[in-house]
C-alpha cells in the first residue's frame, strides 16, 4: 500500500534566511548580479529522490523559478525503490514540463539511513553518476549545472541560490558554490538551528584537507557553524548542504566514489582536474529538517 508522507510547514527565523544590515547590501548586489548572469546561461538541474513524495512535489515547484529565468533549462531526476507516491508525482511533472525527464528503478535495494561510507555511498556514487551522464548526453551542453538533494524538508530559498550564481560568476576561480544547510533540534537546552550537513563538509578555509572531522570526533563545531547570509563565499574543500551550484565543465570532469562521502570524493576529483576552488555560499540556505 502506498504510504502518504506527512506535510510540514517551515518556521525558520528570518536571521537564518536574511542578511543581517551589514551585508544586505552586498546581498542584493550579488542577487542582482546571479538574476543577469542567469539570462545568459543554459543551466541542468540533477538530483536524486527516494520516497519523498511531499517535498519533491513543493521543491519541483520552487526550481520552476530558477528555470525560467534561465536561457534555457533541463531537469533530470533518478529515481528508485519508491514506496510512496514518488514516482506519480514524477511522472505528473513530466507530462506538464517538456524539459523534463525522470529515470526510476526497482532495483530491490533497501535504504541504508544509518550508514556512512559503504553500501550506501556506492549506491548514491551509482545514481549521481547516471546524473552526469545524462548531463552529458544533452544536445547542447549547459553552463552551469545545480545538483538537489530533493528531499529536503524545508527546501531553499530563491534569492539565495540567485546570491551563490552571483558570487560563481564573481569568483572565476570558483567552480562551485554550496550550501549552508539548516536543521532544528534539541541538544538539551531547547530547540535551535544548526548546521545540518557536516559530514560532506571538510576543510573550512582550507585547501586540499579532506579529513573527516565529523566521523573522527572533532566535527561538533560543525553544529554551529553558521556563517552570516549575505557574507562572502567560505573556501572549503568539500560541502554540499543538499544542494550546490556548479559550472558545467568543472562538474563534468569529477568522478563520484562512494568509499566516502560521494561528494568529498567528487570534490576532491574536480580541484585536482581543474585547480579551481569550491565555496559555501552564506547566502544560499536550504532546510533539510526541523522539530514537529
Amino acid at each position: 500500500m502506498v504510504t502518504q508522507p506527512e506535510i510540514h510547514t517551515v518556521q525558520m527565523p528570518e536571521p537564518m534566511w536574511r542578511p543581517p544590515p551589514a551585508f544586505a547590501t552586498e546581498y542584493a548586489i550579488q542577487v542582482g548580479h546571479g538574476i543577469s548572469w542567469l539570462t545568459t546561461q543554459r543551466i541542468a538541474v540533477v538530483g536524486l529522490a527516494r520516497n519523498c513524495a511531499g517535498p519533491l512535489a513543493q521543491n519541483l515547484a520552487r526550481v520552476e523559478t530558477l528555470c525560467r529565468m534561465a536561457k534555457s533549462a533541463h531537469l533530470h531526476i533518478e529515481a528508485n525503490d519508491c514506496e510512496d507516491d514518488t514516482l506519480q508525482v514524477l511522472a505528473d511533472h513530466s507530462r506538464n514540463d517538456p524539459q523534463f525527464t525522470f529515470h526510476y528503478q526497482d532495483l530491490g535495494h533497501v535504504k541504508f539511513g544509518h550508514e556512512f561510507a559503504g553500501r550506501r555511498t556506492e549506491a548514491m556514487a551509482m545514481h549521481r553518476t547516471a546524473c552526469q551522464r545524462w548531463v552529458r548526453s544533452l544536445e547542447v551542453q549547459p553552463d552551469l549545472v545545480v545538483v538537489i538533494d530533493w528531499d529536503l524538508w524545508g527546501g531553499w530559498n530563491e534569492h539565495g541560490v540567485l546570491n551563490a550564481i552571483g558570487w560563481l560568476w564573481q569568483m572565476p576561480k570558483a567552480y562551485g558554490m554550496a550550501s549552508v544547510s539548516l536543521f532544528q533540534h534539541d541538544f538539551g537546552s531547547g530547540a535551535h538551528w544548526y548546521h545540518y550537513d557536516l559530514w560532506a563538509l571538510r576543510g573550512v578555509g582550507q585547501i586540499g584537507c579532506y579529513f573527516d572531522t565529523y566521523q573522527n570526533g572533532y566535527g561538533g563545531f560543525g553544529y554551529a557553524w553558521m556563517p552570516p547570509v549575505g557574507s562572502p563565499p567560505v573556501l572549503v574543500s568539500s560541502a554540499f548542504g543538499g544542494m550546490a551550484v556548479y559550472r558545467a565543465d568543472a562538474y563534468l570532469v569529477g568522478a563520484y566514489d562512494g568509499s566516502d562521502c560521494e561528494h568529498v570524493l567528487f570534490h576532491r576529483s574536480i580541484a585536482e582536474a581543474t585547480g579551481q576552488r569550491l565555496y559555501v555560499c552564506p547566502g544560499m540556505r536550504t532546510v533539510a529538517t526541523w522539530m514537529r
